[in-house]
């Protein structure tokens, strides 16, 4: 068991999926135009997002069919961790780290990317990144940032709260944040994506060109509150 816990603040990054030069097709639906405006999601896919987002469980089906390539020196120009659409995907050495990993319920899923002509499938390998785990160890009490509400017991019926500009050991979690999944959402915390020590020191030392934007947690003692 590793005796870290870090958190990526990588999901606030904006500009991951700018203008990557591809785009998708879901099921049962037309191949979306060759164009960087993307336009407004059919209501399903947003409720996708959403759930995606939390760190949900998603079906094969929630998840774009396939993508082609419209604006190949874009697409050249794309990390190890990209957009599908709206969801998340990735290759290369971020994908192979991955795989020697626990990612709860979810996991790694293959899918075609296609050059411009939509036929000629590019080598890949390319995988949607199917999150599987949610924990709920996060103690809001304890952290140091400034946290602000996004939802309250009061009025939703559960906490959920957004944090920014993480440095090390403002977010505190306890010790169940060890248990299960090496990557995870935290239920009460919006935007955060953790990870165990482990998978954070491998993607160090695989140097994965993408930037987590990693603080390292503060673990405590108790329960959350």
């Amino acid at each position: 068991m590793s005796d870290t816990v870090w958190v990526s603040s990588v999901m606030s990054d904006y500009s991951i999926g700018n203008r990557q030069g591809i785009r998708e097709k879901f099921y049962g639906e037309d191949w979306a135009p060759p164009t960087f405006q993307l336009g407004v999601k059919p209501q399903n896919v947003l409720e996708a997002h959403l759930r995606h987002n939390r760190g949900e469980t998603l079906e094969r089906t929630d998840f774009p069919e396939a993508m082609y390539v419209f604006a190949e020196n874009n697409w050249k120009r794309v990390g190890d961790l990209f957009c599908a659409g709206p969801f998340y995907a990735v290759k290369g050495s971020l994908a192979d780290v991955l795989k020697e990993f626990d990612l709860g319920k979810g996991g790694l899923l293959e899918f075609p990317i296609y050059e411009a002509d939509k036929t000629t499938r590019l080598p890949g390998p390319f995988y949607l990144l199917n999150f599987g785990a949610v924990k709920d160890s996060f103690v809001p009490s304890e952290t140091r940032s400034r946290l602000f509400p996004r939802r309250t017991v009061e009025r939703d019926g559960y906490d959920l709260w957004a944090t920014y500009d993480l440095e090390d050991g403002d977010v505190a979690l306890t010790a169940a944040a060890f248990e299960g999944a090496d990557l995870w959402h935290e239920r009460k915390l919006e935007s955060g994506l953790f990870m165990s020590g482990r998978l954070h020191d491998a993607i160090q030392a695989a140097k994965v060109k993408v930037k987590f934007r990693f603080a390292r947690v503060r673990i405590v003692s108790g329960t959350p509150r």
